[in-house]
């Protein structure tokens, strides 16, 4: 990850972490970017998943076991169930962006040289997605605490997930930055 994504997702999580009030650990930020970090690289190891489908089945755990991970380390307490539904509705919204991973999947059925070159397609894309999906829902929960004096309150956070996701040219600069970082 170059110093562009980790510098926009690093500043969201300051914010995060100043509006909750937990300012007092000065690592919590960076330990949630590492956190984005691992799991956009686990979502790119998902890519070499052989079988079509279970690939983006494992991309998509990633994302929520991300969300899940984010949300103890801030000490917040969610259901599996709205996380997954946050998930899911990330991964609609930058659709667009992840029709790549569809088509390269799909690409796994032609044995040989089909699964690698679905894998190469796949790779790229299903990092910066993860990466995009990590800044999307920091931003949600920033939204949350601004509205509720630093307290996250998950019943909004449909409605947060979908102020952010409006910000469309920003999600669209990191996942290209992304996608551009991850080739060289």
């Amino acid at each position: 990850m170059e110093e562009n994504e980790v510098s926009t997702i690093l500043k969201v999580a300051i914010k995060l972490v100043k509006l909750m009030d937990k300012g007092a650990d000065s690592m919590l930020p960076q330990e949630i970017v590492d956190i984005v970090k691992l799991h956009s690289k686990l979502a790119l190891a998902s890519a070499w998943i052989p079988v079509p489908g279970a690939d983006l089945a494992a991309g998509a755990a990633s994302i929520w076991g991300m969300y899940i991970r984010i949300n103890n380390k801030i000490g917040l307490k969610v259901q599996d169930n709205i996380i997954k539904t946050v998930a899911s509705g990330v991964a609609t919204n930058l659709a667009s962006y992840a029709a790549v991973s569809g088509v390269a999947s799909a690409l796994k059925f032609i044995p040989g040289i089909g699964s690698i070159t679905g894998a190469i397609a796949m790779s790229a894309t299903t990092y910066a997605m993860t990466l995009a999906s990590g800044y999307v829902y920091l931003k949600a929960l920033v939204y949350l605490a601004e509205r509720n004096n630093g307290k996250v309150d998950f019943s909004g956070l449909s409605e947060a997930v979908k102020s952010v996701l409006a910000e469309k040219s920003s999600i669209k600069e990191l996942i290209d930055t992304a996608k551009r970082n991850y080739k060289k």
